[in-house]
């Protein structure tokens, strides 16, 4: 297949009891990021890793939680020339509202939509770049979740979709949806790490004494997908529902809406080797 997608996240999707300055609980926000390789690409990434690990002298990290700042920032400059695409979703559990009440504060079915959108984005843009179906497989990084639940909702999406968005999965078959362990395929750090580069835009706690770090995220905005004016927001970086309702600083927002990444050439159907 010359497409394979890695998900992974950054957060946790609990949302029944949310961290507040007042009580402990889930996280705030909660980001899925994905990482989407062709074959030649996919081995450049894994040479791109080993060299990491090997300079900065650790072979056994597999999230970006466990590697320092400057460790952060070199990886992400590692990244940013690969010929790659990455994608992700954020959304701020304090505006779920009705939806919450809805699905009885089931943090599987909030997960589960959070990666319907990612997996929307990621179709819509690999759809306009000429890619037909069953030439895209994803993983997802193995976690305490039901992937088969999720599988059949993303199927039951494709089959009767009610938005205009959701058409975008036709070219998925949800049956080359699977699962991994990190340490079975290295190519989640990278899907990891593109999670926590978002995810650290929104992150206040006490331990970054409420400051966000956009750091990770500039470093590597350049491979986010991108509409034809090079706009990552909407594209590559979905906002639930909208930027305004991530309820960021107006740094972190400004940055967000004004991301910008180079505009790819059209896949040709003749040269199947091109990355999009």
């Amino acid at each position: 297949m010359p497409f394979s997608v890695y998900i992974d996240e950054s957060g946790d999707a609990g949302i029944r009891r949310v961290r507040a300055e007042s009580q402990p609980g889930a996280s705030p926000y909660f980001v899925l990021g994905a990482s989407v390789f062709q074959a030649e690409s996919e081995i450049l990434a894994k040479e791109k890793l080993a060299k990491f690990r090997d300079d900065i002298g650790k072979r056994s990290w597999q999230h970006a939680t466990d590697l320092g700042h400057y460790e952060k920032v070199y990886f992400a400059r590692c990244l940013k020339n690969l010929p790659v695409r990455f994608f992700s979703v954020i959304s701020n559990k304090a505006t779920l509202g009705d939806y919450k009440s809805t699905i009885n504060s089931d943090s599987q079915k909030f997960y589960n939509k959070c990666a319907v959108y990612l997996l929307e984005r990621i179709c819509d843009y690999l759809g306009r770049q000429g890619v037909s179906e069953d030439e895209i497989k994803v993983i997802f990084e193995e976690r305490n979740h039901d992937y088969d639940r999720m599988i059949r909702y993303v199927a039951k999406v494709r089959e009767r979709p009610i938005y205009s968005q959701s058409k975008s999965l036709s070219i998925l078959n949800p049956s080359f949806i699977t699962t991994r362990r990190k340490e079975e395929v290295d190519l989640l750090d990278i899907a990891d790490f593109v999670s926590h580069a978002v995810y650290q835009c929104s992150n206040k706690s006490k331990s970054n004494y409420g400051i966000p770090e956009p750091r990770y995220f500039t470093e590597i905005v350049s491979r986010f997908a991108s509409d034809a004016r090079g706009n990552v927001l909407g594209v590559g970086l979905k906002c639930i529902h909208s930027l305004e309702q991530l309820e960021l600083d107006s740094d972190i927002q400004a940055l967000f809406a004004h991301a910008k990444a180079p505009i790819p050439p059209r896949r040709n159907q003749g040269n199947r080797r091109q990355q999009p």
